[in-house]
């Protein structure tokens, strides 16, 4: 969860300085490219979070697949429902979905997610 946060404060931070920066349109195009990498992701961690019981392998394994499919077809089904509903700078909108989708790829090499650092 603790990725899912600094996606999440990225994603706030981007909206807010394109806001400030370029314009209206930018920072609502920069906060919904966020929120379209932050909600799929705090799915997926929530899901994974509260597999608790005693589960096999290959459980545990199908499992997580499942919610991976889950999450891509979530994250699809936002972008679709953003593209042809809101008006929106589409090159930002997909920029700040990479940058913050770029936040689990260095969170996994700079943060300490083992069970022993909660």
């Amino acid at each position: 969860m603790q990725l899912v946060l600094c996606q999440l404060l990225l994603t706030l931070g981007l909206g807010l300085v394109m806001a400030l920066f370029a314009s209206a349109m930018a920072g609502k195009s920069a906060l919904v490219g966020g929120l379209i990498a932050v909600l799929p992701s705090y799915y997926l961690a929530k899901r994974m979070l509260s597999r608790r019981e005693e589960l096999s392998a290959s459980d545990s394994l199908r499992n997580n697949y499942v919610g991976s499919v889950i999450k891509i077809v979530y994250t699809v089904a936002l972008f679709v429902l953003v593209i042809f509903s809101l008006e929106i700078n589409f090159l930002i909108l997909i920029s700040t979905y990479f940058a913050v989708v770029l936040t689990n790829w260095f969170g996994l090499v700079f943060m300490d997610l083992s069970e022993a650092a909660k």
